[in-house]
């Protein structure tokens, strides 16, 4: 079997649906399909070879009857305009089934340019086109017949060379075939009215073949071009023997002459067709493959080599399963011997290595036996489509269908039992509604108590603490008056008056700090543009005694922002915190107050970290409240409300305050402003 057969017999028996149009838009004539085409149509080659698309298949489409084409003819009319693939996408046609019935059909077609010398001359559709198999077929069955009637005919012409007269005479085929009257050639002409009418890219060839046959004796053989008198181009075979006198000189150059056209045109054909095989096969989106009867590989297209990364010939033979993955060898062998044996269609699901990722892609394989007459397999005709993606995806949609069910199958049952609850609880949740209505209204009307009290606390706090300076303020000064007038008369009771001083001094300090807490709350707040660095240069300068005393250091890194708040709030703030990083040192180390800035998320961030004594981590919670001392008064001074000072000053603007710390390590806070509105 010829290479021709083999590329027909491929393109018959390939399983997948192709279909080949002539690039004639608008008709899009259908030039050839392939059985599996034929099969999911429902139609008969007969029925659509010759016939334009849209009249064997109407388009129906919306697409179609607003704007007189549908995605189809849209897509190969693109396909012929820039002779590149194409994809449609999803299109509906319905098709009748075996009774007749219309049923409901999804497709979607992918179209292949076929071009020569630069033109789209046809267009294939989806798979493998087979048309100019079937159209050759029948043309070089008919061929054929021609070529066997004029081998069968034997002598197509023949002539006599007389060379001592140089008269040629012809009968009446081989004038034909050189283009001259028959009555004239049966007369005899000069040899150079024959050789004249060679075709002009033979002519000089035959003549030296000629000259050398006459003197070497040689029989002449050769295949050349005639012209005849309609300049019609013939191809001959023209054979000849020279015949000699007795004396060894040359007599006469008898021949006969074999019209061999046909055949060559034929041939011509032939090749022609099986480089557009070739061409088609190549271009493909599957891998194809051919063997022999006992399964011997004997040829891939293009695509098998550019997947696989091999090279012609290494695949040849058993070296297409190395290519296999390792755990679906084995399965492919036994599989593809069953068919060898048994001649049933190969199809098979596999792992094939795939050269440009270096990775195994899923694909499945398909074979189908060509038989002759007696039913002797002559040939396997095989593809290989990958299927990894589709697999992937439908193994995902599974996956997802299986959870989707489980869900369903939960909410269900969750809705069942709601429902039920649903339908005991209904009037006890009606009763419910009714008691947190009533809950929710004394709620309120205990918040705004409560909303009162505190006002209340706050103003009495306030009023409080104004109102205890007066007495104490007495206290403090007849304290003094008793000892510049009478302390060399007091004797031991010196003592006691210096306690009763200290003890006034402590309380008007911690009456003044419960001022300043209650102020926070009840003195009306007056915002403007506070620049942060001249507020803390202000408190720097208020503690400069402190800092000197404990040789300490108060250092900004970086600028501070501008907020709008009370710039007392703010000089509170940092007064009242600094002076703490100052006071809480160890004895042996001088107090060191690190203050830095930045903005986080639209929040100004303002930290104040020294490396003082520290605070256990279990107090940290306790620290903003009121009258809170981790330590004794002895130790350090202090009344334990200024950090509860900071606290409500930082809510007041929306912020919040907070605390890091270690004993022996020093302490962090962290104040957190909003950098909108009513912070800039």
């Amino acid at each position: 079997m010829n290479k021709i057969d083999d590329y027909k017999r491929l393109f018959e028996s390939l399983p997948e649906r192709y279909v080949v149009f002539d690039a004639d838009s608008p008709n899009f004539t259908m030039l050839a399909a392939s059985s599996g085409y034929l099969e999911v149509t429902g139609k008969k080659l007969s029925q659509i070879i010759g016939q334009r698309l849209f009249d064997v298949f109407p388009d129906v489409s919306d697409l179609a009857a607003k704007n007189g084409k549908g995605e189809l003819q849209i897509s190969l009319e693109k396909v012929i305009r820039t002779k590149q693939p194409d994809s449609t996408g999803v299109i509906r046609y319905d098709l009748a089934d075996e009774t007749g019935e219309l049923q409901l059909r999804y497709w979607q077609a992918t179209h292949y340019p076929l071009i020569k010398d630069g033109v789209c001359t046809a267009i294939l559709q989806s798979t493998a086109d087979v048309t100019e198999l079937v159209l050759s077929s029948e043309q070089l069955k008919l061929a054929n017949i021609k070529l066997d009637d004029a081998l069968a005919a034997g002598l197509v012409g023949s002539w006599s060379w007389d060379i001592v007269k140089d008269s040629v005479t012809a009968d009446k085929g081989m004038a034909e075939i050189f283009g001259i009257p028959a009555d004239v050639a049966l007369n005899g002409l000069p040899l150079q009215t024959f050789v004249d009418a060679i075709h002009t890219d033979d002519r000089e060839r035959i003549s030296g073949k000629i000259a050398h046959a006459v003197e070497t004796g040689d029989e002449f053989e050769e295949e050349y071009r005639t012209v005849d008198s309609l300049g019609r181009v013939h191809w001959v075979i023209a054979r000849g023997k020279l015949e000699r006198d007795e004396h060894g000189a040359a007599m006469h150059f008898p021949g006969v002459m074999i019209d061999i056209t046909s055949r060559k045109e034929t041939e011509a054909e032939l090749q022609a067709s099986e480089e557009r095989l070739r061409f088609m096969a190549d271009t493909m989106p599957q891998l194809v493959w051919i063997t022999r009867p006992d399964g011997y590989h004997e040829y891939y297209n293009r695509h098998w080599y550019e997947y696989t990364g091999t090279t012609h010939g290494e695949t040849d033979g058993e070296g297409w399963n190395n290519l296999f993955h390792p755990d679906d060898q084995a399965n492919a062998w036994k599989i593809w011997r069953r068919s060898l044996k048994t001649g049933e269609p190969y199809e098979i699901k596999y792992r094939l290595y795939h050269s440009p990722s270096d990775a195994y892609r899923w694909v499945i394989g398909r074979a189908l036996p060509h038989k002759n007459a007696k039913g002797t397999i002559l040939k396997w005709y095989g593809t290989c489509t990958d299927i990894d993606d589709s697999i992937t995806e439908l193994e995902h949609r599974k996956k997802l269908e299986a959870e989707l069910k489980e869900e369903r199958d939960k909410l269900e049952a969750r809705v069942a039992e709601r429902t039920s609850q649903l339908k005991l609880t209904n009037e006890g949740l009606r009763d419910e509604i009714k008691k947190r209505q009533r809950a929710e209204k004394k709620l309120r009307r205990y918040s705004e108590e409560l909303q009162r009290s505190n006002r209340e606390l706050e103003e009495f706090a306030y009023v409080s603490s104004h109102d205890l300076q007066e007495p104490l303020r007495k206290i403090q000064s007849f304290s003094d008056l008793l000892v510049e007038e009478y302390a060399d008369k007091l004797g031991d009771g010196d003592q006691y008056l210096s306690r009763i001083q200290g003890s006034a001094k402590r309380m008007s300090t911690l009456i003044e700090d419960l001022l300043t807490f209650s102020r926070v709350t009840t003195k009306q707040a007056t915002k403007t543009n506070v620049d942060l660095n001249q507020v803390l240069e202000y408190v720097i300068n208020d503690l400069d005694d402190r800092i000197k005393r404990e040789g300490g250091q108060v250092t900004v890194a970086g600028t501070l922002p501008t907020v709008r708040a009370d710039e007392t709030h703010m000089r509170q703030l940092f007064q009242n915190i600094v002076s703490n990083a100052l006071k809480f040192h160890a004895k042996d180390s001088r107090p060191v107050v690190t203050i830095r800035a930045a903005s986080v998320d639209g929040v100004h961030q303002l930290t104040i970290k020294d490396n003082g004594i520290g605070i256990d981590e279990k107090y940290l919670e306790k620290i903003f409240a009121v009258f809170q001392r981790l330590n004794v008064r002895q130790a350090y001074e202090g009344t334990g409300i200024g950090l509860a000072v900071c606290k409500k000053i930082v809510e007041r603007y929306g912020g919040t305050i907070e605390v890091e710390s270690k004993v022996g390590e020093g302490t962090a806070f962290t104040i957190n402003l909003p950098a909108e509105s009513e912070v800039i």
